[in-house]
């Protein structure tokens, strides 16, 4: 099986604000995802997996028919996403109303939820962000359920500010984690059962 892992993509952001290359990083972020999306369907990805970020603030319409069109392009690979503490989910979030195609899964839920893949053998959990920060650590009831061979908790957070979580308690489960703030680069944690996606380009976000 072939999963692909990422977080933080920030698209909409404008990095290095005031530089004159500032538009082109603009651009860069959006042709790397474009790039990502090239690689899963190379790789013939079973999964990719994004960890919240995928835009810098609320997303638009026109933002997301152009997602829609490079998840369409991938049909074969199950596509799950959840909103992080940048693109957030208001009430009024373009994320929600949106027709997504049949092989993306959104986890909109405030609360840790699963979707199960049964001809893949594996579930994934994960919930989103309802607001900017968020105190209180939202995968601490989360555990391994059901049938299936493969469990991966799908998690953005990690400080103080944006779901502070204990590793010990999360050992348990499959886990791809993604802390913010910093971006660190991906990594391996906990001898393989957890890792930080990293992000695609390197920026500092506000």
């Amino acid at each position: 099986m072939k999963i692909i892992h990422t977080a933080d993509v920030h698209l909409g952001a404008r990095p290095d604000q005031g530089r004159p290359w500032s538009r082109e990083r603009e651009q860069d972020l959006w042709d790397t995802f474009r790039r990502l999306i090239e690689a899963v369907k190379a790789e013939r990805a079973d999964l990719l997996l994004i960890a919240g970020d995928l835009f810098h603030r609320q997303p638009l319409v026109r933002e997301l028919r152009e997602i829609q069109y490079l998840f369409a392009s991938i049909p074969e690979t199950r596509v799950v996403l959840t909103a992080g503490n940048h693109d957030f989910l208001r009430r009024d979030s373009a994320y929600l109303k949106f027709p997504w195609s049949g092989n993306v899964t959104g986890l909109w839920g405030e609360r840790c939820q699963r979707v199960s893949f049964p001809e893949k053998d594996l579930c994934v959990y994960g919930c989103s962000y309802h607001s900017r920060e968020i105190t209180e650590n939202l995968y601490r009831e989360a555990r391994p359920g059901g049938k299936e061979t493969y469990q991966i908790l799908l998690a953005h957070g990690g400080d103080e500010k944006h779901s502070p979580m204990d590793f010990r308690e999360l050992a348990s489960p499959g886990l791809y984690l993604h802390g913010p703030g910093a971006h660190p680069p991906s990594r391996d944690l906990s001898g393989g059962r957890m890792a930080y996606a990293g992000a695609l380009e390197p920026i500092v976000p506000e």
